[in-house]
């Protein structure tokens, strides 16, 4: 990605005065970080070998015939097929390398955090983790070869949300 943005916050809850508040919600401890992305750079290629010269076809590029080589940018159509064409045999495409972007992303993960301490130098962590706690659909790179019938086409997605919990006892 060209442009990455990360932002981290963090925040703790104040001692409460009395002892039943303070045992149950002082000292907890909730962090969150926001990540946002532009795309990735993307080569569209032929699929086939198109130039004759017997290397891996997903290296040869492909001839742009339009300016507009986007779709309308949702998962079934982020390339617009017909500003693409398959370079004549025995030549390469005109297509720039690394030229078009996929889609970008973003996230935001979280953490609340709670120690307890007891008996002097004992405690247990209490961990809660949420990543991509929004549940934001956050699709991969679309199909950039030419010659597939998915071309264009985003057919995967990051993880969706995912939590964890977890108990740490120091002694």
């Amino acid at each position: 990605p060209t442009h990455i943005l990360n932002v981290i916050a963090s925040a703790e809850t104040p001692q409460f005065g009395g002892k039943t508040a303070r045992m149950l919600a002082s000292g907890w401890r909730l962090s969150g970080i926001f990540r946002a992305s532009s795309g990735n750079a993307l080569r569209i290629v032929t699929g086939i070998d198109r130039s004759l010269d017997g290397f891996v076809t997903t290296a040869q590029r492909v001839d742009q015939v339009k300016d507009n080589v986007y779709g309308d940018k949702t998962l079934n159509n982020w390339f617009n097929p017909s500003a693409f064409a398959q370079p004549a045999i025995g030549t390469y495409g005109n297509s720039g390398y690394n030229a078009y972007l996929g889609p970008g992303t973003r996230t935001i993960d979280l953490s609340l955090v709670r120690s307890f301490r007891f008996g002097g130098t004992q405690r247990i962590e209490a961990r809660i983790e949420a990543f991509n706690a929004l549940n934001w659909l956050r699709p991969q790179n679309p199909n950039t070869t030419l010659s597939s019938p998915t071309f264009g086409q985003i057919l995967t997605a990051y993880d969706p949300r995912v939590m964890q919990f977890g108990l740490k006892y120091d002694f």
